[in-house]
């Protein structure tokens, strides 16, 4: 297919799943059925397609929002009432429930949340001759929590989160200041109102995501859809005697991306060890938007896990031969991750291509909102993303 024919049937693939499914939050029906019907389609032209099914625990991913905001009410009650200790203590108890379950995405809180099954589907379209590597092409089909702080006053969005944690770490400060203090009746009355009035701040998080779920056009069904639209089409080169020689395409659209990227966990460690035995490379796709803001992720998971910087800097090299412009960038601390986070901790070579500022200043005014529908996401984007992909894949082919 040429260009326009695939950008085309990525929108269309979109429109149908979204009209026929609507949100699709991890573990859901809705989800569910999202996820089969884009392997029925993945069915009809991968050599092998696989469903893998794994069990997420809905709403834990962000379950640590309202730990903090009820250790922060703990933490006043216990200063009120002269107990710096039990202060100091909810205070760090909720910075160690924040570093492990948003700093590194680790399942701390998994076991208190209902147990819901969520499912990975994937095809592989094997090459003309001997396996020499193998690129996975990957989005999430599942969509997000509404963020609430994204509708109402976005422009304070970084005041209310950032703000919540550092006055939370205040919190544990002064509770520490009062142990070492304790005598200063003056000191300990103003450090009880200054954490008392820290709660207007931190009480806002109480409503940060809503119960209901965003469209996911561009975060993230179009990037399953331009995986699955480049499968087809190097599976019809072959067909036609021109297809890659020596490099395997794995189609992949990941579930529970949303939920702490547990569906990437699962995958990265059922393969691990195919990931050993065949070099393996990750193109990975979120969020696109918006071609002029175009880049490749070095860093991901709020900068705690290193993707690589030399595919990342091939693919803005690819991109400029093309006419496109793009750029790497580090994943900005406290603004979450990607599915390539999980792939790259078992071995795998990988980037994310995303397609709107990042950072919690800037960010799409559709991101994380009932507003994320398919006519926020632009046609050039997709064709940026299909074309360098598309030539990448081809080049190291013929390495």
């Amino acid at each position: 297919m040429d260009l326009k024919s695939m950008r085309f049937e990525v929108f269309k693939r979109v429109e149908r799943i979204i009209k026929t499914h609507g949100p699709r939050l991890a573990g859901t029906k809705a989800d569910l059925a999202a996820a089969d019907e884009l392997y029925d389609e993945i069915a009809t032209f991968a050599d092998h397609s696989s469903k893998q099914d794994f069990f997420v625990y809905q709403g834990a991913f962000l379950g640590w929002i309202r730990l903090l905001v009820i250790c922060y009410v703990i933490g006043i009650i216990f200063l009120w009432f002269n107990l710096p200790l039990g202060a100091l203590i909810a205070g760090v108890l909720s910075l160690i429930i924040l570093t492990l379950q948003f700093f590194l995405y680790l399942p701390l809180l998994d076991r208190f949340y209902p147990k819901k099954k969520a499912r990975n589907v994937f095809g592989t379209i094997e090459p003309s001759g001997e396996v020499k590597r193998q690129v996975i092409l990957s989005g999430h089909h599942d969509s997000a929590h509404i963020f609430n702080f994204f509708i109402h006053q976005p422009k304070l969005y970084n005041l209310r989160t950032t703000g919540s944690i550092a006055t939370v770490i205040a919190l544990v400060l002064l509770s520490a200041i009062l142990l070492i203090f304790p005598t200063i009746p003056l000191l300990t009355l103003v450090i009880q109102i200054v954490i008392s009035l820290g709660l207007l701040l931190v009480g806002q998080m109480w409503f940060f995501a809503d119960k209901n779920a965003t469209p996911g056009a561009g975060d993230n069904l179009v990037a399953s859809s331009i995986a699955i639209s480049l499968g087809k089409h190097f599976k019809h080169l072959r067909d036609q005697g021109k297809g890659l020689k020596n490099t395997r395409i794995i189609v992949m659209s990941f579930d529970a991306e949303e939920e702490g990227l547990r569906g990437a966990r699962a995958y990265a460690k059922k393969y691990a060890n195919e990931f050993k035995k065949t070099p393996t490379i990750g193109l990975n796709m979120d969020c696109l938007y918006d071609e002029k803001e175009l880049f490749f992720l070095t860093s991901d998971l709020n900068d705690f896990v290193k993707l690589d910087s030399q595919l990342a800097n091939d693919l803005v090299a690819i991109a400029k031969g093309l006419n496109i412009e793009t750029k790497t960038q580090k994943q900005a601390f406290l603004t979450g991750g990607t599915d390539a986070a999980e792939l790259a901790k078992k071995g795998v070579k990988v980037t994310t291509l995303i397609g709107m500022p990042w950072t919690n200043d800037s960010r799409s005014n559709v991101y994380h909102t009932p507003n994320d529908t398919l006519d926020r996401v632009s046609e050039k984007v997709v064709e940026d993303a299909l074309s360098i992909y598309q030539a990448y894949i081809q080049q190291i082919d013929q390495q």
